[in-house]
């Protein structure tokens, strides 16, 4: 079969692996054709190969993008898909370069490509213009077996298990394109590659068995749970930012809100729910305040504030009497929508142009808020597809996590089912439960195993609530970080000195 159209099918069978279509089996051989296409090509086109199945994936799972503020962003678009392919690309030049330098033995095959893989994975979360969207583990997030290595590994501990099993199918489906011949099925390699494969599924397995049952056997104690409610307010975009909505707007939330007989020791709107400055607008403090102790409850809420002429993306936690008991700025703020990274300004002038508004100010601290019956941290929108920031929450304290969004930016579209299925492997990752409100939805729990839970339909005004249980250990990852993909990539570098060490 023609190698491009082997590289379009990888692409393709790879958004489809993703939500919301629910076929996540197709990540355990979705990059089979790439590895077929690539084989016996020069670097060239390996990169080629690569990039294209890339390209075709990334537009699958990111055409959301287009329609949030044209024109910019039919540019930023292309930027970022072609940015993202390159990934891709990289991937494939490196994983035959390796494969001529080294002998091409069915364990070097499959290792190099799980180890690149993750190494160029983690990679995509650094920078001002890391995007750690579209992972292939995230295909996985309903399976519950696989998912709970996470809390040793992260993320990329699945895509690890994910690519062995896509290279090795790959070099069986090669070997047997070639004149059929059992001694070299049964080379030593082969055997080692076999035994290896299923160690690690059986591993997988059992550590999934294991963790199930502990998590699912513990018994219900208030004195370690919170009771949160989230606010689901289903506000029109369009009408959102308009000041003289905002009334309306607020009394959409406070109605549901008081939909509840009695009200929990949390409540959480999402992101900017409040759309005007509190320090600027008096009257709209004093509301905000006689919510709070008509409650009588801790009121956490997004709010998009201005602070000495600076513009910040903020959560802020009102105390029962009314007064602000705490606030966090979003660190991690979105390229293009909230902030143009200065290296683009640099490059794309005209982007200071063709970008309308203020740019926002990044937050300098991971606020741990404290609340009666528990420690909590907030990230807001994006910052939830970054593993390590939900680890630093974990790692400071936090005991759960609140995510805030405002996901009817995406429309009807893959977007906002994507961006939950994330929260399932940051609460695996820490054992911590995580309560996540998003203005149109998807708003919900998920447990420690990484379970959702009491999930919202999208576009809908909705109330959820439950007790939240309380983190009580520290994980391998929550200690340590990103420690086994920091490996992978220290050793995909040694594989690539190896052989100009050899030359000299």
């Amino acid at each position: 079969m023609n190698a491009i159209i082997l590289a379009i099918l990888s692409g393709s069978l790879l958004i489809f692996s993703q939500l919301p279509f629910k076929l996540g089996s197709l990540g355990w051989f979705a990059l089979v054709p790439l590895f077929l296409a690539l084989q016996g090509k020069n670097l060239k086109k390996s990169f080629l190969y690569g990039f294209i199945a890339g390209a075709v994936y990334f537009s699958g799972i990111l055409y959301w993008i287009l329609p949030l503020r044209m024109p910019i962003t039919i540019f930023a678009t292309i930027i970022l898909v072609a940015y993202l392919a390159l990934s891709f690309g990289l991937f494939s030049l490196c994983f035959n370069f390796l494969s001529v330098k080294f002998k091409q033995s069915a364990l070097n095959y499959v290792f190099f490509a799980a180890i690149l893989w993750v190494s160029i994975e983690y990679l995509r979360t650094l920078g001002p213009l890391g995007f750690p969207w579209g992972f292939i583990a995230y295909s996985q997030w309903q399976n519950l077996m696989l998912i709970q290595i996470s809390d040793i590994t992260g993320v990329y501990g699945v895509s690890f298990v994910l690519i062995l099993f896509n290279a090795a199918l790959a070099w069986i489906i090669y070997q047997y394109r070639k004149p059929f011949d059992v001694k070299r099925l049964a080379t030593a390699s082969a055997m080692w590659m076999s035994l290896i494969l299923i160690s690690v599924l059986i591993f997988v397995f059992f550590y999934g068995m294991k963790n199930v049952a502990k998590y699912t056997s513990v018994v219900s104690d208030k004195a370690n749970e919170v009771d949160v409610a989230l606010v689901q307010g289903n506000i029109d975009q369009d009408k959102k930012w308009d000041s003289s909505y905002l009334s309306q707007s607020l009394g959409t939330y406070i109605n549901i809100t008081r939909e509840m007989r009695t009200f929990p020791d949390l409540i959480v709107w999402p992101e900017t729910a409040i759309t005007l400055s509190l320090n600027e607008n008096e009257s709209l403090r004093v509301l905000a305040k006689n919510f709070t102790k008509t409650c009588g409850t801790y009121f956490l809420t997004g709010v998009d504030e201005t602070e000495k002429g600076k513009y910040y993306n903020r959560a802020v936690l009102f105390s029962p009497d009314g007064e602000i008991a705490g606030s966090y700025d979003k660190i991690h703020l979105v390229p293009f929508g909230e902030q143009t990274p200065y290296i683009l300004k640099i490059i794309f002038p005209f982007l200071k142009t063709m970008i309308k508004g203020e740019d926002f100010v990044s937050g300098k601290e991971r606020t741990v808020f404290v609340h009666p019956k528990t420690k909590f941290g907030v990230n807001v929108c994006f910052e939830s597809i970054f593993p390590d920031e939900t680890r630093q929450y974990a790692k400071n304290g936090s005991e759960i996590l609140i995510n805030l969004t405002n996901d009817a930016w995406f429309g009807r579209t893959c977007a906002p089912y994507q961006h939950f299925s994330i929260n399932v492997f940051r609460a695996v990752e820490n054992r911590m439960e995580i309560a996540r409100a998003a203005n149109s939805g998807i708003s919900g729990f998920v447990n420690k195993l990484g379970q959702p839970q009491f999930t919202t339909k999208i576009y809908t005004q909705n109330l959820s609530r439950t007790f939240m249980k309380l983190r009580n250990e520290t994980t391998f990852y929550t200690r340590f970080g990103d420690i086994f993909s920091i490996v992978c990539l220290i050793s995909f570098l040694i594989l690539l000195v190896i052989p100009a060490l050899k030359r000299k």
